[in-house]
């Protein structure tokens, strides 16, 4: 499979192939931006034992930085990112070089389009996802880049997974990056590369034909991907849009929107419950998700384990919140072998 012609130069790398289970090359350096935080890893690849986690580091950063969700105007200009990312690459002994640039689901539009057929040319399917998609982002799309991939199906309908992100808010990551002689070979958002850093989990409980899946708690946002059989059968990413940022009001919301996609999976997609579901979580312990999921009506809960296939650079140590922070980092980096 090829990569997306449609897809502009500076964000090839939003890599819906990825879900799909290829892995094209990766920098082994890994700008993950969230919120409030900015992280930087370093991973060595090595012909013999596991990868080396060489060097990582964190900054925090003011509200504003990185937009709330793609919904949000894009910040202006500012000193405050380019000084951030370059404390990140001096605290971590990193060269400025080509990277890979890490966003927030939220920051992309992801969405999964059921078609009763599959279009006769692949114009038409362009023009199909392109009406779809202008109904469902409240700017123009010529101000985005979007690309999109059809899914394999058994039925007469297909479905189209499509990833779609502003222009405006790359280019504003790219010249913070250009400021001190540093560039995004790369840009791709974290679920994506959380299921890669699980595939393997993942394949090893759905043997028995069960469906899995996968829960990205971020600080104000989630996404939730459900995999049967190797598909990516459904995936929906929810910003925390609310002035009352309290736990106990984001955690009602939290379940409330599990509860609803939950219900549409068993609904719409004959879904008989998921077997295994991986968790990431930055806000709150995985214990108290795998109680809130179980009484949802899900199995087994399994917090990811970033750092499972990596030895640790000399005086590294982390926490079980760092390993959580930095797991799409880690997918991202080892991505680009098997």
């Amino acid at each position: 499979m090829n990569q997306f012609s449609e897809i502009v130069a500076r964000i090839r790398g939003i890599d819906v192939e990825r879900m799909l289970g290829l892995r094209p090359p990766w920098p082994p350096v890994v700008l993950k931006l969230e919120r409030n935080e900015l992280a930087l890893i370093r991973v060595k690849n090595r012909r013999r034992g596991a990868r080396l986690l060489e060097a990582y580091a964190t900054r925090t950063v003011g509200e504003g930085v990185v937009p709330a969700s793609i919904f949000q105007a894009v910040p202006p200009s500012g000193q405050e990112l380019p000084a951030k990312l370059r404390e990140l690459f001096d605290a971590s002994g990193t060269r400025p070089g080509r990277v890979s640039l890490l966003l927030p689901d939220n920051l992309a539009k992801i969405s999964l389009l059921k078609l009763p057929e599959r279009p006769a040319s692949r114009k038409q399917l362009s023009e199909l996802v392109r009406a779809q998609m202008r109904r469902a982002v409240p700017f123009r799309l010529d101000d985005a880049s979007f690309t999109y991939q059809l899914l394999s199906g058994e039925s007469r309908e297909v479905g189209v997974l499509v990833v779609l992100i502003r222009k405006a808010l790359v280019e504003r990551f790219e010249q913070a990056l250009a400021s001190f002689g540093a560039r995004a070979g790369l840009v791709d958002i974290c679920t994506p590369n959380l299921l890669n850093l699980c595939r393997e989990r993942m394949n090893e409980a759905s043997r028995a034909g069960a469906d899995v899946a996968l829960l990205n708690r971020a600080a104000n946002y989630f996404s939730l991907a459900i995999v049967r059989e190797g598909k990516l059968i459904f995936f929906r990413c929810k910003s925390f849009a609310t002035r009352d940022g309290s736990p106990s009001v984001v955690n009602g919301m939290l379940s409330r929107e599990l509860s609803s996609s939950l219900s549409y999976y068993r609904e719409k997609l004959a879904g008989r419950g998921v077997q295994t579901v991986f968790v990431r979580s930055v806000v709150e312990p995985t214990a108290e998700l795998a109680a809130r999921l179980q009484d949802l009506g899900c199995g087994q809960v399994e917090a990811i384990d970033a750092v499972r296939a990596l030895e640790l650079g000399n005086g590294l140590h982390l926490e079980a919140a760092d390993r959580q922070s930095i797991a799409a980092a880690i997918g991202a980096a080892t991505a680009r072998s098997g």
